[in-house]
């Protein structure tokens, strides 16, 4: 794993190596951030996994607590320049206090109840429009030119999750007694999809200023911290903990000290060199994975619904990474009169020095009357 934090004065605002000058140059691919992105949609693609077996026997409100306040301190001695939290602090706080709380406790709580009452198909599905609010978020905040071919590739994209999850739904069927709850699960859904939009958005100008694994372990330590109050007001009792399933643990330490570690560090450090739409539309094809892998491992049929879909949403992803942004124009300040320049005229043994003063022939802008 990169450490984010390293030689000072290396990157802007004294960040380690991993900033923008490591984006590729001209139009070759950039393999170092592929690489991350693909490990961020492996491991991405088992949260919602986890969080099931979790969720089942460990209150929701506690858990971001536990996961992101260890998986924090977990990437401290990954740092080795651990100043560079502190220059954070003290920079862009505000910036770190808002993603910090959109990552933590709002986007978990919306979330990790979702995962509770909802199938786990529909959180991928609802998921696969993370994408397109990042790319509105970013471009409202100026942080990505406005892009039609990229807008078009989102929405591809978009629509093949959305074609994968209508057939998974038509096929499958539902009990009468779980409509409500799918129905609550999915407007909790539009808030952790929202909120983790607002999150990429935010983060974004955090890791290019300081670093990739600085920005996330300060975004894991600050929303956990911002996280406790609601649970200490919010959780009555805690479950006997012998009652826990051992499956609930294992899930929670993967998720804990592994999962959420590494995939967020692996989108963080491919948003220094990618778009951080282009990053947050390459998580769409979890969904796809987990469907695939479901196939595999579970002897799960092959729909045509998955066909299409998956190959739609390849299809998108492959074109907004072909995307690229056009740069913005930048104001050609206007000509003025030539500066008037002092000439010193030193002759051989003469102390006082003549000094005259010249100017340049105006130029055709400057000329005018």
């Amino acid at each position: 794993m990169s450490t984010g934090g390293g030689r000072s004065g290396s990157g802007p605002e004294g960040t380690s190596g991993d900033g923008p000058s490591d984006r590729a140059s001209g139009s070759r691919p950039d393999v170092r951030a592929y690489f991350h992105v693909g490990v961020m949609v492996i491991l991405g693609s088992t949260t919602a996994a986890a969080a099931r077996y979790i969720v089942r026997d460990l209150p929701p409100v506690w858990v971001p607590v536990v996961r992101f306040g260890v998986a924090g301190l977990f990437l401290l001695p990954f740092l080795a320049d651990r100043s560079g939290l502190l220059r954070i602090f003290r920079r862009d706080w505000p910036l770190l206090i808002a993603a910090a709380a959109m990552c933590v406790p709002v986007n978990q709580g919306f979330f990790l109840n979702a995962a509770r009452l909802g199938p786990t198909s529909h959180v991928g599905l609802f998921y696969a429009t993370c994408p397109l609010v990042v790319l509105l978020l970013a471009w409202v905040m100026r942080l990505e030119s406005p892009d039609l071919g990229r807008l078009w590739g989102v929405l591809a994209s978009v629509g093949g999750v959305c074609i994968i999850g209508i057939g998974s739904a038509m096929q499958a069927g539902g009990l009468p007694h779980e409509t409500r709850a799918t129905m609550l699960a999915d407007l909790l859904l539009i808030g952790a999809v929202l909120s983790w939009g607002g999150y990429l958005a935010a983060s974004k100008p955090l890791v290019m200023r300081h670093g990739s694994i600085p920005v996330l372990a300060a975004t894991f330590l600050v929303g956990a911290l911002l996280d406790l109050p609601l649970a200490l007001a919010t959780s009555s009792a805690i479950p006997p903990l012998a009652n826990v399933a051992p499956s609930a643990w294992i899930a929670l330490a993967v998720l804990t000290l592994f999962i959420t570690p590494v995939n967020l560090a692996c989108q963080n450090l491919a948003m220094r060199r990618l778009d951080a739409s282009q990053v947050a539309n390459f998580s769409n094809i979890s969904p796809v994975l987990t469907v695939g892998w479901g196939a595999w491992l579970f002897g799960e049929a092959i729909t045509a619904s998955l066909l299409v879909g998956g190959t739609l949403t390849l299809a998108g992803v492959f074109w907004t990474a072909r995307s690229r942004p056009r740069p913005r124009p930048q104001a050609v300040p206007a000509a003025g009169p030539e500066p008037i320049r002092i000439a010193v005229d030193r002759q051989p043994h003469d102390r006082s020095p003549r000094v005259s003063r010249t100017q340049s022939a105006p130029s055709a802008s400057s000329a005018s009357g």
